[in-house]
């Protein structure tokens, strides 16, 4: 009953939408699964026969060089001339004989070099031969008596072995071969050695033949001690999905687990020769081909379903679409975005209905406006009734100041005083504007202060120091010049000199207006709140205060008092930096 009461409930375009779905859409979805798991079974065997054939290729090619090279050892075991020159005592063979006799072994072993399938070969002979140590070819047998895989070629009784070989005695630099090596024996007692035959593979060319046939792959020669002759992946890769064990799997891969994840291998050992081929293939590698083709089904039946539902939309538009927007901008109302629905008028119920929203949203912002209107000149009524306070007093002083030059005969300081003033006023006035520049509050700042040196005789200096990113910033017009003042009188004149200097600081600090009016006046006396001292302007700071919060909100600050005394005094304004 619950589930039929939100079927009930459900808009008209999801009622639509859900019956395409189960007509259309879940039909799709069960044809996809099933056809994937098949396509699935498929590719894993196709991808299984690949992976098989190219190891058996590459094991196939191995075996065939390692047989080759065999051959090639046997060939030189078995021949006469070379067991027999060996067998011989080199003391009592003319130096000129075996001369003669090493060039026909040379000849014949560069017949054999000839072959592309290996690198080089080398004999490890009586050091009491002419040529031992005189070429590559020739080694004295002294060079490696004593050593491991000497011990590893005797007890092998004259059968091929295989092993890694670092060449430490090569004129350019040493390397590392696979090599195969094999006793040369007395022909006259085959239970003594007479030395050895090697012939040296570069372990590059059994890279070469290692070639992964998926990505991910690894693929690796080993020996039966687990010395790694070759690999198609680096140090890194072996130390990751190397196997820990030999690993004779026969004709096909098994699962194995390792602590990195799950892989495919294979190993089987390269006949006779002691040597190991190793593929080693990650679980998600083997799956990359079945990942690839259900991507192309997924997007071949993603395009039928978005045909599917696209058809749908056409037919639910025409019903669903003006309730729609209606809601929508219903949901607007509610963040506070009155927008009037603009369409086509109709003379249905829901055109009826539209026509009445918009009627009323059109009332709401109509008394939105005026209400904002009255706000705003509440607000600059406000402000103007602050900034009217300011002119009578400051006017009043000047003008006393005239009178006492006047009666002093001071012309010309009278013609100064009078020309700045009209300048201040000018600023003041602004066109009726209530704010002004930063750089213009210095200006009229720099007015004043013309106008008070006339009065104090050069006793006070006022010193600007304002960053220029700072000028262009707004403030309410005479902020500065009431700070100003207050420096003068209960500040500076509150001093026994009576005289000292006022500074001006402007600077930006993360999107805020700093400004500070510094005196090195009187200060504050202890216990005695700091705008007791400083109100004698006639509106004072918190007329200064009033005027910043009406100018800028929640965001301005209080003017803040540092003081110490007999040092000086420090006002600092702290606003939002509002460019012009």
């Amino acid at each position: 009953m619950k589930i039929l009461l939100q079927l009930r409930n459900l808009s008209i375009r999801k009622k639509l939408i859900l019956l395409f779905i189960m007509v259309g859409i879940i039909p799709l979805i069960i044809t996809f699964f099933v056809s994937q798991h098949e396509i699935r079974k498929y590719a894993l065997d196709r991808q299984s026969y690949a992976n098989n054939q190219t190891y058996e290729q590459t094991l196939s090619v191995l075996k065939g060089r390692m047989s080759h090279i065999e051959e090639i050892a046997s060939m030189i075991v078995v021949n006469k001339d070379i067991t027999s020159i060996f067998s011989k005592n080199p003391d009592q063979l003319e130096i000129w004989k075996q001369i003669s006799i090493f060039e026909d072994i040379t000849s014949y072993t560069q017949i054999l070099e000839s072959d592309s399938q290996f690198n080089n070969i080398m004999y490890f002979i009586n050091d009491r031969f002419v040529m031992a140590g005189k070429s590559s070819l020739y080694r004295p047998l002294s060079q490696v008596q004593g050593q491991k895989w000497t011990e590893t070629f005797l007890a092998a009784k004259g059968r091929s072995t295989w092993l890694i070989f670092e060449d430490k005695f090569n004129f350019l630099k040493p390397k590392k071969y696979l090599t195969l090596g094999r006793a040369l024996w007395n022909e006259n007692n085959y239970m003594e050695s007479v030395g050895f035959v090697m012939i040296n593979i570069d372990l590059g060319q059994i890279t070469e033949a290692l070639q992964p046939s998926v990505p991910g792959q690894l693929v690796y020669v080993e020996t039966a001690d687990g010395e790694i002759v070759a690999s198609s992946g680096g140090e890194e890769e072996l130390a990751k999905i190397r196997l820990p064990y030999k690993l004779n799997s026969g004709a096909s891969y098994s699962e194995i687990h390792l602590d990195s994840g799950t892989y495919l291998a294979r190993g089987n050992q390269l006949d006779s020769t002691g040597l190991y081929l190793v593929s080693v293939i990650p679980s998600r590698a083997a799956m990359s081909i079945i990942q690839k083709i259900r991507a192309q089904m997924l997007s071949i039946y993603a395009v039928i379903g978005l045909f599917i539902v696209a058809s749908i939309f056409p037919i639910t538009r025409s019903i669903t679409q003006r309730i729609f927007l209606l809601m929508n901008k219903m949901s607007q109302v509610r963040q506070g975005r009155l927008n009037t629905l603009d369409l086509e008028p109709r003379t249905d119920e829901l055109g009826h209905l539209i026509s009445s929203y918009n009627y009323m949203i059109n009332s709401v912002q109509e008394l939105m406006e005026e209400q904002f209107r009255l706000g705003q000149e509440k607000k600059g009524a406000e402000l103007k009734a602050l900034q009217s306070q300011i002119n009578p007093h400051f006017l009043y002083n000047t003008l006393d100041m005239v009178n006492w030059m006047a009666q002093k005969d001071e012309v010309e300081n009278i013609q100064k005083v009078i020309h700045a003033l009209s300048d201040y006023y000018k600023l003041v006035l602004n066109k009726g504007k209530d704010f002004v520049t930063v750089g213009d509050e210095v200006r009229m700042c720099s007015i004043y202060m013309e106008i008070q040196k006339n009065r104090y005789k050069d006793r006070i200096k006022l010193e600007v120091r304002v960053e220029y990113e700072a000028l262009s910033c707004m403030l309410p017009k005479i902020t500065l010049q009431p700070l100003i003042e207050n420096a003068i009188v209960h500040g500076i004149m509150e001093t026994e000199e009576r005289r000292g200097t006022i500074r001006i600081n402007g600077r930006l600090e993360q999107d805020r207006l700093i400004v500070s009016i510094e005196d090195n006046g009187a200060g504050i006396r202890e216990r005695e709140e700091p705008h007791s001292r400083y109100q004698g302007s006639g509106y004072g700071v918190e007329n200064i205060n009033k005027r910043l919060n009406l100018f800028f909100g929640d965001e301005s600050r209080d003017i803040q008092f540092t003081s110490t005394e007999g040092e000086g005094t420090c006002v600092m304004i702290n606003v939002p930096a509002v460019r012009s």
